[in-house]
């Protein structure tokens, strides 16, 4: 673990000072002082470091040393929940051995056990109360004992001693006494008066209490009778209500008014020191008719109202503030009923109709909560805080990626200090995987902190977006539309980085040669066709691009291949308006926060938008993708991972050439020549595409078995495409696979499969005998570096002809040749035409063949039209062919066969079984037929 304790402080040790002594020996992350409840230092501190070996570096330097006049001790702390915890021995710890809460469970079941022991012990107790007794019998009648009772006797009056109802008082306390023993006592007359003038002044009603009352003598005042002062402070004192009276009426009064059925809220999150008439003052206008504070435990009261109307109104005010802090609000009406039902020893009030319809009424609301209530197991969002502030969001995602794939990860950044909240959320593509991640990581160390994992919402709850059909018929199709795109704005589609839309090329050429788009594409004077202009103009605009962002350190190669990760801080914002500047683009984007660089090109088409954190980014690019700029909706992508080849602060991340390339170039060896040569014929061999009926079935396979055993047991036999070991998840554990026992192998060659087939039947791999079966699967590779390796071959020049494909069936023979014939002079133009009767003599196959004089020439135009050039709006897709025209074409068929096999296999095998049994004389050619068809 990463965090430490250290034992023994002194107690005037501050947090500055420990900061400065462990912060030598890593980055502290927390720092936690312990204190009593009563503010007591406890002499102990826990600190968090941001990694574990900074952790064990700290407690190998500073255990057992002497922090000022202090020894102080530094071990490592155990996990949350640990059974290798040792037991606390504080009396402030929950589990402690001398918590007194503890220590009073314990002595009461003791004093259980020992209640339902010997007889012995209960004769003890009845000597010892019976000495209690004794003494205080002893001391009845002694007048300082009385004084000594009265004056620690709680109810009794401020005025009682110049009342002269000392006597009663300690009278009383002893009768009392008296009376709980079973013995009877005279009291005297005072207290009998005293009883019989409560009884007069408040129980009037009660005709049966009001016998033997003394009636005043009506001719003769008070005042003119020959008593002493003593005995007229007493008979005023008769006719007023005695201290028990006045009691039992306040009790009778109280419970009235709790018999009512009061609407009761309960009020949380109360400031400590709040009193009665603040929280009636909080109502106004409202007047409840109770306010009860706990006097013991603090943080919440209760407040009950006469009417529903009332409390309703009185529920607006949730969510507010008492004295700075906010208050929330619950119903409490339901459980106070029960209460005072228990109290009273009644039935609960659920066993009357209505009350069991409210009963039923709140298991309804409470089942809606539940099923309302986000599952991590449905969702697979987690929300987690606690964070040290140094996490950054690449820790987070190699933490979470250990329990499956991760698909985002949102970590809030505080605007003023750029420093993250502490707290963010994780979305799991698989919600089992979350589920393991949530109870695996919650309450575990992390960067010197506890992780504290909790359910994350839904997303598609939050979103009012997502409530959005598009199949709704109150929706317009522009509605329909917009809320499609917004959907799929997040996905990552492989659109052309350069694209230029025709309208725009139209705009920056006339803005160029300072004229108006209908002159760009007026014809009439003669030149070349529209189409060809603006498929030039488009190749003109785009090199200088290309040069600008090279300049400003964009690495170009990463849009060209297939993005195998995107970056979370750069957006990528395509076909802008012509001419748009940075200063229409800033304000925009930096809503969001703040921006590291804009790298926008002279043409103002295409921008890059890098952000200084990853979350601002996510945040901008989902409230501004097809949002309206200008007249034209903004088209946002996200960047490929590491597009700049210099960091914000000039650091260099990737270099512009590879090195490695440098050094063969400029230090050819002799022995290397050789090598090469040897190995071309090998890559050529890999990149072939395989011959049917070359997939085998391995029947019988070893569990342990992998791929690469396979293919290097059957490579000697020659050129293995691609081996495929059937498999199945782990039950116990998804992230693993289970072989199943067999799989699949392809060969490029069929007679490699023939001869594999008949010669090493039930041969043995890793000590099983594998059966070998002719398979009809057709298998697809994985294999990326394969894939890239063909690419870097099909952009390798192999001479001065090139095969252009993609080219639009409306285009000319003349309008292709006047693109091509800019860039130098060709030898020849080839576009294959259609064999099929009907097609015209103008129909082409949308593919041909242009070969320049020279190889400059050819690369220059292979360079500038391979990037971006759409002619009647598609895009003109160029390779490199090999010396062989009929390779070429033997090539291409295989690229289209291979392409529509899946959808057109089963129609073409039919076919031939058709033409086979049907058509006994035309077998061969019905094949070609449909291969010209397909083609």
């Amino acid at each position: 673990a990463a965090d430490s304790a250290a034992f023994s402080l002194l107690l005037q040790i501050t947090e500055n000072k420990l900061r400065q002594i462990f912060g030598t020996q890593g980055t502290i992350t927390d720092l936690q002082l312990k204190y009593t409840p009563d503010g007591k230092f406890r002499q102990f501190c826990f600190v968090g470091y941001s990694s574990e070996a900074e952790a064990q570096a700290a407690i190998q330097h500073f255990d057992n040393t002497c922090i000022q006049t202090s020894r102080v001790r530094v071990e490592s702390c155990a996990a949350l929940g640990s059974e290798s915890k040792p037991q606390s021995w504080s009396k402030y710890a929950k589990d402690g051995k001398r918590n007194p809460v503890k220590q009073k469970a314990e002595g009461a079941v003791s004093e259980a056990s020992e209640l339902t022991g010997a007889k012995t012990q209960v004769g003890k107790s009845d000597k010892k109360g019976s000495k209690v007794d004794l003494i205080l019998g002893k001391h009845k009648n002694d007048p300082e004992f009385q004084e000594f009772l009265q004056a620690h006797d709680k109810t009794r009056t401020l005025w009682g001693n110049d009342l002269g109802l000392n006597g009663l008082v300690g009278t009383a306390a002893v009768n009392g006494k008296d009376d709980e023993d079973g013995a009877e006592t005279e009291t005297g007359p005072a207290p009998t008066e005293t009883d019989d003038s409560g009884v007069d002044a408040y129980a009037g009603e009660n005709e049966e209490a009001s016998v033997g009352r003394k009636e005043p003598q009506p001719g003769v005042k008070l005042a003119e009778k020959p008593i002493s002062d003593l005995e007229y402070m007493k008979s005023l004192i008769a006719e007023k209500p005695s201290s028990a009276a006045t009691a039992a009426i306040a009790k009778k009064s109280t419970a009235t008014k709790s018999s009512l059925d009061l609407f009761t809220i309960k009020i949380h999150n109360v400031p400590y020191n709040t009193k009665r008439q603040e929280v009636v003052k909080f109502f106004k206008p409202l007047k409840p008719y109770s306010v009860r504070l706990p006097g013991k435990v603090h943080g919440f009261c209760y407040v009950g109202f006469k009417t529903e109307r009332d409390m309703a109104k009185a529920m607006l005010k949730n969510k507010s503030f008492i004295k700075g802090k906010q208050v929330f609000f619950s119903d409490f009406t339901e459980k106070n009923k029960v209460t005072k039902a228990a109290k009273k020893g009644e039935a609960p009030p659920s066993s009357s109709p209505h009350a069991a319809t409210s009963a039923n009424t709140k298991w309804k609301q409470q089942n809606n909560t539940i099923a309302n209530e986000d599952n991590i197991s449905e969702s697979g969002r987690i929300f987690f805080r606690n964070l040290a502030y140094t996490t950054t969001e690449e820790e987070l995602r190699q933490l979470f990626e250990q329990f499956g794939p991760v698909v985002e990860i949102n970590l809030p950044v505080d605007k003023l200090t750029r420093k993250i909240k502490g707290f963010g959320t994780v979305t799991f593509m698989m919600p089992e995987h979350a589920l393991k991640a949530f109870n695996t990581l919650d309450g575990t160390d992390f960067h010197g902190r506890l992780l504290h994992l909790l359910p994350g919402k839904d997303i598609d709850k939050t979103d009012p977006q997502k409530d959005l059909d598009e199949d709704d018929a109150g929706l317009s199709f522009k509605q329909k539309k917009v809320l499609k795109l917004k959907q799929n704005a997040q996905k990552s589609i492989g659109w052309n980085t350069l694209f230029l839309g025709p309208n725009t090329v139209a705009d920056l050429l006339a803005q160029h040669f300072k004229t108006s788009k209908e002159k760009i594409l007026d014809t009439t004077d003669g030149g070349s066709n529209a189409a060809v202009r603006l498929a030039l103009g488009e190749t003109q605009i785009v090199i200088e691009m290309k040069q600008f962002l090279e300049e400003e350190g964009v690495r170009l190669s990463a849009f060209d291949a297939p993005a195998k990760k995107r970056s979370n801080t750069v957006i990528l914002a395509k076909n802008l308006p012509a001419a748009t500047e940075v200063p229409e683009l800033t304000p925009i984007f930096s809503r969001f926060g703040p921006i590291a660089r804009i790298v926008l090109p002279p043409s103002g088409v295409t921008a890059l938008i890098e952000y200084c954190d990853p979350s601002e980014a996510r945040q901008a690019f989902k409230k501004l993708a097809y949002s309206k700029f200008k007249t034209a909706p903004l088209y946002l992508e996200w960047a490929p991972q590491e597009v700049f080849t210099k960091a914000m602060n000039g650091e260099v991340i990737i270099p512009k050439t590879d090195t490695k390339v440098e050094q063969e170039k400029s230090e050819p060896d002799e022995k290397e020549q050789p090598q090469k040569k040897a190995e071309e014929p090998q890559a050529e061999d890999v990149d072939e595409e395989p011959e049917p009926n070359t997939t085998l079935f391995l029947r019988n396979l070893n569990f342990k078995t992998v791929k690469e055993t396979v293919e290097k047991h059957f490579q000697h036999l020659g050129t293995v495409h691609t081996v495929e070991i059937a498999k199945q998840k782990d039950a116990q554990d998804p992230r693993k696979f289970n072989s199943l026992g067999y799989g699949f192998i392809q060969f490029k060659k069929a007679d490699v499969a023939e001869h594999a087939l008949k010669n090493l039947q039930l041969t043995q791999i890793d000590g099983n005998a594998v059966e070998l079966k002719r398979s009809d699967r057709v298998l697809k590779t994985q294999d990326n570096d394969k894939a890239q390796r063909r690419l870097g071959i099909a952009k390798k020049q192999t001479g001065t002809k090139f095969l252009v494909r993609n080219i639009p069936f409306q285009a000319q023979y003349h309008e292709v040749r006047d693109i091509f014939k800019t860039f130098g002079e060709l030898r020849s133009l080839r576009i294959p035409k259609k064999a099929t009767s009907g097609s015209g003599d103008k129909a082409h196959r949308g593919f041909g063949f242009v070969d320049y004089m020279n190889k400059a020439e050819a690369k220059r135009a292979f360079e500038a039209l391979s990037a971006s050039t759409h002619l009647y709006g598609r895009h003109l897709v160029l390779e490199w062919c090999a010396n062989d025209d009929s390779q070429d074409v033997e090539e291409m068929r295989k690229r289209t066969a291979a392409k529509f096999g899946d959808t057109q296999a089963p129609t073409a095998a039919k076919r031939s079984r058709k033409a086979f049994f049907d058509l006994e004389g035309n077998v061969k050619q019905a094949p070609d037929d449909d291969d010209e068809d397909e083609e």
